[in-house]
């Protein structure tokens, strides 16, 4: 019994011995990438985050004396931009407004998936995946701008021209036709009032 025991223990010990190893190695291992922190100055830290599919890992430990607001906190990743972040250390690249990340409008949050536009929620959670090439935020109506062939004029700071526009709801479903530009804008902005 006493044997089996001190095998038990021993076992243990090895096993917890190498867990850290085994938890880089299924983590990911190492932060290649540096991070920049908004509520610092935008002190460059090195060896701060790594890729992870449509998202970025970043050091816990990095994220431990920054303060978070509704889960969420922002940080600037070298290479990738702006991005919310969870105390976990899951961040997601969003788009990029006034040099921080796109606020949460409506509880959501504008990213990219597919090369196309995405809404997630603030815990980071695709809620909306879409085929539109461009977004506006979710206004209080419930309804987004959103177009598809536009691009960028190439300006500081830029705008999206050509295209067809159209307003969708929070489910993605054209509530306005992407052929009714002027009138989708109008509505979205509220114009004329």
């Amino acid at each position: 019994m006493r044997k089996r025991a001190l095998g038990a223990l021993a076992l243990l010990g090895l096993a917890t011995g190498l867990a850290p190893q085994a938890v880089r190695a299924r983590d990911g291992g190492a932060y290649p990438l540096a991070c920049r922190d908004v509520h610092a100055d935008f002190a460059r830290h090195e060896g701060c985050a790594r890729r992870a599919g449509d998202f970025v890992r970043i050091d816990p430990t990095r994220l431990a004396r920054m303060p978070f607001r509704g889960g969420v906190t922002e940080i600037v990743v070298d290479g990738i931009g702006v991005l919310w972040s969870r105390r976990d250390g899951l961040a997601l690249p969003v788009f990029s407004l006034d040099n921080g990340p796109d606020p949460f409008a409506q509880g959501l949050v504008r990213a990219r998936h597919a090369s196309k536009v995405a809404f997630h929620d603030r815990r980071l959670r695709r809620v909306l995946a879409t085929d539109f090439d461009w977004s506006f935020p979710f206004n209080a109506r419930g309804e987004a701008l959103v177009c598809r062939g536009c691009r960028s004029d190439g300006c500081q700071p830029a705008a999206m021209v050509g295209g067809r526009w159209g307003l969708i709801d929070r489910r993605g479903l054209l509530t306005r036709p992407l052929a009714e530009g002027q009138g989708a804008a109008r509505r979205y902005f509220d114009w004329p009032r």
